[in-house]
Parts: C-alpha cells; sequence; structure tokens
C-alpha cells in the first residue's frame, strides 16, 4: 500500500481531518475498551497484514523529529535480523529498550506469537501508537513510558491478551520478567549517570559509561535484566572507540564471554541517520569461546521509501520524495544464522574469533580487523567509510570553538603551528579523497587565534548540536558560579547586618541616596 494512500484510510478510520490529531485521538480511545475494540475493527478492514507495521510509516512520516532528535526509526529488513538472532528455545517474555513504535516487537512477535513482550520507551507522542500496535495485534505486553537510563518510571500500562484484540489498561508496577532483549537505541546520546551509580548492578563489575555517549549505558542495563540473549543496533563506534571507559566495558563484555556475533551493516538502511551502523548479540549463556564477524556491508538490496522533506524552506518541507536505501534480504539473515551456527570462516565474509585473538588486537571489535579477505589489496574498509569516520570525529572537534589572544595561548603552552599544520594535512588529504572516493575530509575549525587583548571565547559551532565539550565547561562554570552566589549572598547578608542598626539610629542617612 503506498504511502499516501494509506494516510487518507488513516485518517477516515481515526475521523480526523488533520493527521496531527492522532496522537490526542488514540489516547482517548485506546483506554475506553469498547471504542478500542471497535477502531481495531475497522483498522483490520483496511490493513489486514498485520505483520506490516504501518503505525510506525505514519509516525516516522509525520512525527519523527528529524531537526532536533534526528529521531530514524528501525527498517523492517533489521528488525527481522534482530528478531532472528535473539532468538532461543525457551523464550517467553521479551525486553524491547526504546520500543518506539514497536518495530522489533512487532517482528520478534512475527516468529513467536506466543510471547510476551515488555516495552520501554520514553517518548510520550509514540506511546499511543505502540499500544495500538500491541492491542490490534492482541500481543499480552507491558508498556512502560520511562527514562530507561534512570529507571525513572512515568507511567506503565497493559495490553491484556482477549479473544481477538488486546484490551488496554494502565497499572501500578510492571510484573514480567525478560528473558530476552531486542533494542535499536538512539546512537551516541549523552547521558547523566544516576547518583552511586557504581554500586548498582548493571554497572558494578565494569566502569560506569562516560556521560559523554550512552550506547554502552543501554547495552549494561539491558543485560542486567535478562537471563538469555540480547541483540543491539549500534553505532559502528561501539566496536572500536578509544575512550578508555569504553575500552574497558569492551574487555568486560569479551572476557565475560557476552559476545556471541558482530554483525557490520551496510550503509544507509535509515531513511536519516547516515552513522554506520552493526548488530552485536550478547548471550550470557554462550557455550563456547568464540566471537563471529560478519561483513554485510557489499552483501544488501535497495529499495525506495518515501520521505517527507524536514530542512530549509516551505517549497522543500513541503515536498514528498522517494529515497533510495539499502536492505538485507531474509535469505541473508538465514545464511548469517548458519555462519553463526557452525562458527562460519569464509574469506571477505566471516570468521569466528577466539578471545585470545581479541585480547591480542586490544579488545578491537571491527570484524574487518580480524577476516581474511582473498584479495589483500583490498583488504581495507571502504574509503567513503574510513572518510565517514574521519569527518564524525573532526565534526565533534568543530562543535566547539575557541578563539583566544595568542600571547595567552603562547603563554599557555598552546603550539600554534602544530594547529596550522593540521588544517595543511588535512586539505591535502582532502583533494586525495575527493578523487579517490568522491568524499571530502572537513576542515578542522576548531581553534582560531586573535590579536585582541585578553580575549578567550568558547563558542558552540553548530547549528546541529551542542558539544560535549562546551557542556563540561559549562558544568565547572555553573558549579563555580553556584559557589560565588553563595558567597555574595554572605556578604551581602553581612553587609545588612552592619547597615541596619546605624540606618535605624540615624547615623548614616541616605536621604540623599
Amino acid at each position: 500500500m503506498e504511502l499516501l494512500q494509506l494516510v487518507e484510510k488513516f485518517k477516515s478510520v481515526f475521523r480526523i481531518e488533520k493527521i496531527e490529531d492522532v496522537v490526542d485521538e488514540l489516547k482517548s480511545t485506546l483506554l475506553n475498551a469498547e471504542k478500542c475494540r471497535k477502531l481495531c475493527e475497522d483498522w483490520i478492514l483496511i490493513c489486514p497484514d498485520l505483520t506490516i507495521d504501518y503505525m510506525q510509516m505514519i509516525f516516522q512520516y509525520y512525527f519523527a523529529d528529524r531537526k532536533e532528535k534526528m529521531q530514524d526509526y528501525t527498517p523492517k529488513s533489521l528488525a527481522v535480523a534482530v528478531a532472528e538472532l535473539s532468538k532461543t528455545k525457551d523464550e517467553k517474555n521479551c525486553l524491547d529498550l526504546c520500543a518506539g513504535s514497536g518495530a522489533l516487537t512487532i517482528q520478534k512477535w512475527n516468529e513467536n506469537n506466543d510471547l510476551k513482550f515488555i516495552c520501554k520507551e520514553y517518548d510520550s507522542r509514540v506511546i499511543p501508537f505502540l499500544l495500538f500496535n500491541l492491542a490490534i495485534r492482541n500481543i499480552d505486553a507491558e508498556v512502560i513510558h520511562c527514562d530507561v537510563l534512570s529507571d525513572e518510571i512515568f507511567k506503565t500500562y497493559r495490553t491484556q491478551k482477549g479473544n481477538r484484540f488486546a484490551t488496554v489498561k494502565e497499572i501500578t508496577k510492571s510484573e514480567f520478567k525478560a528473558d530476552c532483549c531486542i533494542s535499536n537505541p538512539p546512537y551516541n546520546m549523552k547521558w547523566e549517570q544516576p547518583v552511586f551509580a557504581q554500586l548498582q548492578n548493571r554497572f558494578s563489575q565494569c566502569e560506569v559509561p562516560p556521560e559523554s555517549n550512552a550506547n554502552y549505558a543501554f547495552v549494561l542495563t539491558a543485560l542486567d535484566e535478562i537471563t538469555g540473549k540480547a541483540s543491539f543496533i549500534l553505532p559502528n563506534g561501539v566496536l572500536s572507540t578509544d575512550n578508555q571507559k569504553e575500552k574497558q566495558i569492551r574487555q568486560y563484555l569479551v572476557e565475560m564471554n557476552f559476545i556471541e556475533s558482530i554483525i557490520v551493516c551496510p550503509d544507509k538502511m535509515f531513511e536519516v541517520t547516515s552513522i554506520p551502523t552493526c548488530i552485536i548479540t550478547f548471550n550470557k549463556n554462550k557455550q563456547h569461546s568464540t566471537v563471529e564477524m560478519i561483513d554485510l556491508r557489499q552483501r544488501y538490496e535497495t529499495e525506495q521509501r518515501m520521505q517527507n522533506g524536514q530542512f530549509g524552506g516551505k517549497s522543500h518541507t513541503n515536498r514528498t520524495y522517494a529515497k533510495e536505501v539499502k536492505v538485507i534480504s531474509e535469505s541473508q539473515i538465514q545464511d548469517v544464522l548458519i555462519q553463526i551456527e557452525q562458527y562460519g570462516n569464509i574469506a571477505g565474509y566471516c570468521k569466528a574469533v577466539s578471545i585470545e585473538e581479541i585480547k591480542n588486537n586490544n579488545y578491537v571489535l571491527v570484524p574487518s580487523r580480524y577476516i581474511e579477505f582473498e584479495n589483500i589489496e583490498n583488504a581495507h574498509r571502504p574509503y567513503n567509510e574510513i572518510v565517514a569516520d574521519i569527518n564524525r570525529i573532526i565534526t565533534e572537534k568543530n562543535t566547539c570553538k575557541l578563539t583566544i589572544n595568542e600571547t595567552i595561548a603562547k603563554s599557555l603552552g598552546f603550539d600554534i603551528e602544530l594547529f596550522k599544520q593540521d588544517n595543511s594535512t588535512n586539505n591535502d588529504f582532502s583533494k586525495l579523497t575527493e578523487k579517490i572516493c568522491g568524499e571530502k575530509i572537513v576542515k578542522n575549525d576548531y581553534f582560531k587565534t586573535t590579536k585582541n587583548k585578553n580575549e578567550i571565547t568558547f563558542a558552540n559551532n553548530s547549528k546541529e548540536n551542542i558539544s560535549s565539550i562546551l557542556m563540561m565547561i559549562f558544568n565547572t562554570w555553573k558549579q563555580h558560579i553556584y559557589y560565588l552566589n553563595v558567597e555574595e549572598n554572605r556578604y551581602l547578608a553581612e553587609l545588612r547586618d552592619a547597615l541596619l542598626p546605624e540606618l535605624m539610629s540615624g547615623k548614616i542617612d541616605i536621604g540623599d541616596i
């Protein structure tokens, strides 16, 4: 069904003129058993295929926050892959961490209609879509509107399985316990560590993930809640980050023998997110000590998806256009499962890697580091992917720009010539990479000297992101301003107490002030 046809049918079922009104309509309808049943019956008439997440298509098209949150929802082929990879023989209750509208849950349910689900989600706007997706499929589930990382719960709902459709009600507490997990959490998100985080069970055996990046915080949270497998879609950066805390967490996960497989995915699988992604499957009950490394970057098919313009003027944002994306075929997914089960070793494709070999490679988990290639000339990653990683790092540096008086910079030990050389080197590489792969290396723009006396200025140099460096500076500034305000109030109180008796006695006359 074409998206715009779906939208018209959608509006007729919900009896709304504007699609934006559907969030409030769903909220009021779902908690009324009779209205919910009638809505499900009407919807089934126009969309009888429950294996397809039509609600995700609607939410992604009309409600996804691409400008600030860069929201992008899980493509079906990745959801199918995660559903298969997380499968265990005795699974009963599945946790969907950061569930969105339920794309991963639906594909997991397609594999096993008897599963119960615990769906945790932060975005209040998508919760009604998620509840409706569960109700219409008659899925027994708990939907927990919460902050997964702080474990703060706002509301909890239950979709109770019925004869044909589930009923929806609000409950006081969760009762399900998960034995497996599926997740596509927000990538590279900043977070705030809870007080005494190191004492929490999820972080007690390793480092607490850095506040600059929550990727491993999601992983460790999930592993603490389940007894079996967890399959995560994550940015490739988690495989090789140099952050010391994240390196220690990688080492912990490897040495605990929790990692079952790592699959590097093709690029351009998402509609908006350009970050290279991978699927990591964790297994707390592994019976062997190897990690299956798989490279799918050159093994994909393509399809087109309809998308709303999200940036620029009205001439662009009012436009609908088709975007080509890459997908992993079901036959490819089945082949991946076979390689994992058989500890496959195929040149240029996959390899079962021992923990000792990973240890000797400083716990770097990038599959291309281990997989043998038939042609040694092509043993490296594609140039455009390497350039994309370089640009990601430079862009992060450029987000915070320091302008400083040249004399002060030198007195503080800044090697100004080194910064100038940094820019020059990048310019040379940029010309080369543009020639060989069509991608330029972006210019370094995070440091500038000035002749203005005593000038030191930090500026957020991006319209899209807030610099993590600047946030650290801001937090230090905020703490010190708080201290200075306390000191100021102390001295103001002292001044008041000194002045008051003399003002009352008339010793000081303020008539002329």
